[in-house]
């Protein structure tokens, strides 16, 4: 990566606080869960040794869940929660660190997607997926079978465009910034998230309405407030890892920017994407009924349960355990 005096700008980088103009929110059922989710995590060997298991204790996946799905049972909370930790260790070891590429990258991603197309694992399952198996088949019986598949085209998606992701990787050149965004927003795992936002508020929404122009254009305003958002959160770790161009404010910086200059240039996206979801989504709300204000709630919840979750909760993007991480297994 070529950025001038990478080290000595890492150093002076001021990252932002975003503000969101929605109160928090997080669940009631946060403690029990995140101790379900652990043990279940457990149980299904997700924890390669003691250090993985440390580093997802000091990340807090349940709290995550707790402030994105506020009002969600308990039942698809625990979902929810053990659905994130799988997520996040699959997406670090096979997809989203320093060695991307691998003999097993191609298996696990496909055993995946054979998970939620055939709804059994395969003669010789893969790490996670059993954990994954599972994930799905409480999520089938806790949605209908149209709302299960939305969730797992995000899924699908996300493993097709990790593979986009890998390519990307290959070469000398960064991409540039359209082809990144068109990864990023799959990659992210956002999609699969949303999915789930109406379910856990006031109850689905209408297919056609979930797939109209408008809703999925919100949830775009919704994703990229998120993904853009954690690029300038994780960008001291990521500016580490030789070789990836996946972060939009390194992208902007080795175009001859300073590194500030990609915090300042991403942190506007981000501005701008926010006035938009407010103005789109005042508009809808004019008119929409129960199911669809729970869905608008349930991105609002998204956006600021994450942010809350890396300010309060969150060890994850943490500087102090960024050289551990990074030096160990790539987890972010």
């Amino acid at each position: 990566m070529k950025i001038a005096n990478l080290e000595t700008q890492l150093k002076t980088l001021h990252i932002p606080h975003f503000s969101l103009p929605w109160q928090p929110a997080i669940s009631p059922y946060v403690e029990s869960t995140e101790k379900d989710m652990l043990s279940w995590a457990a149980s299904y060997g997700l924890f390669l040794n003691d250090d993985y298991e440390k580093r997802v204790v000091r990340t807090r996946y349940a709290w995550l869940a707790a402030r994105c799905y506020p009002n969600a049972t308990r039942e698809l909370l625990q979902v929810i929660a053990d659905y994130f930790v799988w997520f996040f260790l699959v997406d670090d070891l096979f997809v989203d660190r320093v060695e991307t590429l691998s003999a097993d990258t191609l298996p696990h991603l496909t055993a995946m997607i054979d998970v939620m197309d055939f709804n059994k694992a395969g003669p010789h399952p893969v790490y996670g997926e059993l954990a994954w198996l599972d994930v799905c088949q409480r999520l089938l019986r806790l949605l209908s079978a149209e709302h299960f598949e939305r969730f797992a085209q995000g899924m699908r998606l996300w493993a097709t465009t990790a593979g986009l992701q890998i390519l990307n990787h290959l070469n000398a050149q960064s991409a540039d910034m359209r082809l990144y965004e068109s990864i990023r927003r799959h990659t992210s795992g956002m999609n699969p998230c949303m999915a789930l936002s109406d379910v856990a508020n006031a109850g689905p929404v209408d297919p056609a309405i979930y797939h109209s122009p408008a809703i999925q254009q919100l949830c775009r305003y919704t994703n990229n407030i998120v993904c853009w958002s954690n690029d300038i959160q994780s960008v001291g770790i990521e500016a580490q890892q030789p070789g990836q161009f996946r972060n939009m404010v390194l992208i902007y910086a080795e175009q001859g920017h300073t590194l500030q200059e990609g915090v300042d240039y991403t942190a506007t996206r981000v501005y701008e994407e926010l006035a938009r979801f407010i103005i789109s989504s005042d508009e809808l709300l004019a008119t929409a009924d129960a199911p669809l204000k729970g869905l608008i709630d349930g991105l609002k919840y998204w956006m600021k349960g994450y942010m809350d979750w890396v300010n309060l909760d969150t060890l994850r993007y943490s500087a102090v355990f960024a050289a551990d991480d990074a030096d160990d297994s790539g987890l972010l």
